[in-house]
Order: C-alpha cells, then structure tokens, then sequence
C-alpha cells in the first residue's frame, strides 16, 4: 500500500461479489507512463453511469465459457472481459454515443464530442450487445429484446421510427456497417456453433454466415474483408483478418500474456486499436487496457497504463486523438467516456 501511495495513487479495496477478484479504485486521473495523452474527461459519472464492461480472474469453468462465447480472455494471465463495443462517434467527429443505464434499461445517450451541452436520449429499449454509428446517420444496436437479441436500428439525430434487421431464435450483436453502406455485420452465437460473423445485404435483404469470430471491422477498399476476434484453442483471444469470400485467413495479433478485443481501424489504415489485458505496475493485478498495433501485426504499442479499467476505443475521423470508456478517477469506479492523444507515427 506504501508504493501505492507513493506512486501519487489513493485507492479503497471493495470485494467484487461475481469474481475472486478485489476491485481498486484508483483517485488520481492519470498514471506515469501517459504524460503527453492529454487526457481529457467527456462525460461526468453525476448524469449517470456510463456502461463499460466487466473483467475478473477465471474460475477452473470459466476457460471452456469465455472460449466458446463472446468473451476476451487470456488464460496465462488467468483473466476474461465483455466485449460489447458500447462507444461510438459520429462520421463527423462532433458528437459521441454511448450507453448509460437509466429507469432500470440500458440505452445509447449521444452528446457533443467536446462534453459540453445536454445528453440526448436515441434508444428507448435495452441495449445490450454493443452498437455503432453508421455513415447513414443511424445508430445501429442490438436490443435485448428478451429472450433473444436483435439489431435494430434508429435515427442518430431526431426521430424515433426503429427498424429491425434480425430476427430469430438467436443472438444477434456487435452490429457494424461496412465503409460503403451496402453491408450490415454483426456476430450471430448459438450455442452449439460459438460465436460466427454474419452480413446482411442492406439492398436485396439477403443474409449470409461470413466465418468463425466476433467483433467484426470491415476494411474500406477490400470487399468481403474484415479484421475480427477469435478465441483460440491456446487460451487467448487473438486478432485475425479475414476474406471470407476467397477463404484467405492470416493471423495478426496474438500474444501469450495478452489476449486481445476489440478492434477498431485508424482514419489512414495503418493502425488498430485493441482493449487487452495488462498487469498493472501499480496494482500489480491485471486490468484491460487500450493498445495501438500496426496492420501488418508489428509495434505493438500500450497507450493506456491506469490501474482501472480502459475499454471500447473508438478514433476520433481525423485520427489524432482516441476516445475510450474508464473506470479511473472516481471513488465508485463508475464508468465514463475519454479522450487522449495518439501520437505513434
């Protein structure tokens, strides 16, 4: 506790009731290691709790669980994490959505980018299942409208005429659409297949299973081609990318301490961001952290190195700065939205 303190960190231990795992909530705003990120706060935990994710060690059932579902996980640091992508930002940089919970459900809240002016409720349903902002102008996300999961879909803006895109006796969820409009992706889990990646032709309505994985990325200017997650048989989640018309599969990112989710391509192509476990030189436990990785798999980079948790990152269009959802800087470690600096070249 003395390094702890040291370090310039006040924390208070709670005991987390789903995991063995005790929760540190963390005081201070920034760690040592991210001088120059300039980190700035959007949201505020007073209007609300911002929905982020969960981690926690693994029990001797939860490897088989977390490989099989939609969940990340890295079996040598013995740690899994939700993977809901449940922040987005507008093709024009000026807004953010993300998920709060409000009146008992969880619905996608959209305000200015700055963090400045009113939040501005979009979904009137139970969002759970991650969502994205489309080109089009409509949030796209996955409604839990029990007892399965659908994606649906919704003016961005104004208006409350909903679509829905799926249905069935399924779970439909990280819905995404391709750089041209033309493709709605979303992860489809059944329990006797895992998790898959599906499209649907938003012009003819046809629907079609693309390959094993979750967490889909489409690629602008490479048809039928995506960067996405799969669990694998070595006990991590790992950074493929796929073209699932011509079958060509590569792996791009996998790590024996790390397993990796979430990823979202740069404004200019040459980088991902990830969300993956790390031991913290603070804590000395493991949390989720932000990291940046060339396309090609090289310069593994971690850009956030807070005790709390960091997740869900999203770029800003012009690239030069990076949204995410933290735990950190707040004694209930409630979740907000946050925005930093990316300066890898």
């Amino acid at each position: 506790m003395k390094k702890m303190l040291a370090a310039g960190f006040c924390c208070i231990l709670l005991l987390s009731g789903c995991s063995t795992k005790k929760k540190v909530v963390y005081m201070e705003l920034t760690a040592p290691e991210e001088r120059g990120l300039n980190l700035v706060k959007i949201t505020d935990e007073s209007s609300g709790n911002v929905i982020g994710g969960t981690s926690y060690y693994m029990g001797s059932n939860d490897r088989t669980y977390a490989q099989k579902r939609v969940s990340g996980f890295c079996n040598d640091a013995n740690y899994t994490w939700t993977t809901y992508p449940n922040l987005a930002i507008s093709p024009d940089g000026s807004k953010i959505a993300y998920v709060q919970r409000a009146n008992g459900t969880n619905n996608v809240m959209v305000k200015n980018s700055s963090g400045l002016g009113t939040v501005t409720q979009r979904t009137f349903r139970n969002v759970l299942g991650g969502f994205c902002w489309g080109d089009d102008g409509k949030l796209y996300f996955a409604d839990n409208n029990r007892p399965n999961y659908y994606i649906c879909s919704i003016p961005a803006d104004n208006g409350t005429m909903m679509s829905q895109h799926t249905t069935g006796n399924v779970d439909d969820s990280f819905p995404v659409i391709s750089p041209d409009g033309n493709k709605l992706y979303f992860t489809r889990w059944q329990s006797n297949y895992g998790p898959s990646i599906w499209v649907l032709d938003m012009e003819t309505g046809q629907l079609g299973s693309c390959a094993q994985g979750y967490n889909a990325c489409p690629i602008p200017g490479e048809e039928n081609t995506f960067y996405c997650v799969r669990n694998s048989s070595q006990g991590r989640s790992e950074i493929w990318k796929v073209n699932y018309a011509n079958g060509n599969e590569s792996l791009v990112l996998s790590n024996v301490n790390h397993g990796f989710t979430n990823p979202v391509l740069s404004p200019d192509g040459r980088w991902l961001l990830v969300q993956g476990n790390a031991k913290s030189g603070i804590s000395n436990e493991q949390n989720l952290d932000i990291f940046a990785v060339r396309t090609d798999g090289s310069n593994l980079t971690q850009l956030t190195y807070h005790p709390g948790e960091d997740m869900c990152p999203q770029w800003a269009p012009d690239g030069k700065r990076v949204y995410f959802i933290s735990s950190r800087g707040n004694k209930e470690g409630w979740y907000n939205v946050w925005s930093m600096n990316f300066m890898l070249h």
